[in-house]
């Protein structure tokens, strides 16, 4: 069995925006710099995200250790503590919004729950207080889900954008000490602790996948068919989600160590 290692490090500082692949990501309560901003409507004071206003996944960002540099479709870049920040973003988007960091307080997203194109239902829900993230501070996928996915669906353009990883491996986490078929995809189960790099994550949970792996951006087209067989083969999910239990700068090419495995029911 291949060992797993670290292949892929991607930050996204501006929640929905197009991220950045980087050599090496600091871990703390989540990745340092992702999310660390996002646009929120001027009317609602709500976020927004790609799954209401897809347009945001063809800009893109990249972290300057305390700002961002964002590049609109077109142009312009323009650095998140430039005073024309709010001004330029609303008007690529045609709507009055503002640029935000967390305020120590949640603040809630507006989205579309199901397929805008479809019987789509406005949504809202609580973003936590520390940071533009949704239901995990970090993101694990392994290169074996999704070359799992392309045999899902051959046709589709399984590109690591259209589901927004921070930690890409090169194989399936080992599953020691469970009798767990040795060709299913995975990134650990819930409860494992792993070592990456020098942190030490744990995983809490599959990643829950929606419209927004559909979405068009800059090279790919929308394709609801990824989605579908997403839910038609693996209920849904695709990837993983860990919380840090001990932070540390993670690089490309770092081994991953299972620490702790936990047994699964009826096996051994």
């Amino acid at each position: 069995m291949n060992r797993a290692a670290v292949g892929e490090l991607w930050r996204y500082p501006v929640k929905s925006m197009g991220g950045e692949p980087v050599a090496e990501l600091m871990l703390d309560h989540g990745v340092v710099g992702d999310r660390a901003f996002a646009v929120v409507s001027v009317a609602t004071g709500r976020v927004l995200t790609a799954k209401r206003v897809p347009e945001l996944l063809d800009a893109t960002a990249r972290w300057l250790g305390s700002a961002a540099e964002i590049t609109l479709p077109g142009g312009p870049t323009i650095r998140s503590d430039n005073p024309d920040v709010d001004a330029a973003i609303s008007r690529w988007l045609g709507q009055p919004v503002r640029l935000a960091r967390p305020a120590g307080r949640t603040v809630a997203v507006e989205e579309y729950q199901g397929d805008p194109d479809g019987s789509a239902e406005l949504a809202t829900f609580d973003l936590p207080a520390w940071s533009f993230v949704d239901d995990a501070p970090v993101h694990l996928l392994s290169w074996d889900s999704v070359q799992a996915g392309q045999r899902w669906y051959p046709g589709g353009n399984w590109d690591l954008r259209r589901f927004r990883p921070n930690i890409v491996l090169t194989s399936a986490v080992p599953d020691p000490g469970r009798d767990t078929p040795a060709t299913r995809p995975g990134e650990g189960a819930v409860g494992d602790e792993l070592q990456v790099g020098q942190a030490i994550v744990e995983v809490t949970g599959s990643c829950k996948r929606c419209v927004m792996v559909t979405q068009p951006q800059r090279g790919l087209p929308k394709d609801r068919e990824v989605l579908r067989s997403i839910i038609s083969r693996a209920g849904a999910t695709f990837g993983t989600y860990v919380s840090v239990r001990r932070g540390g700068a993670v690089r490309c090419g770092d081994p991953v160590t299972v620490l702790v495995a936990v047994q699964a029911e009826g096996a051994g």
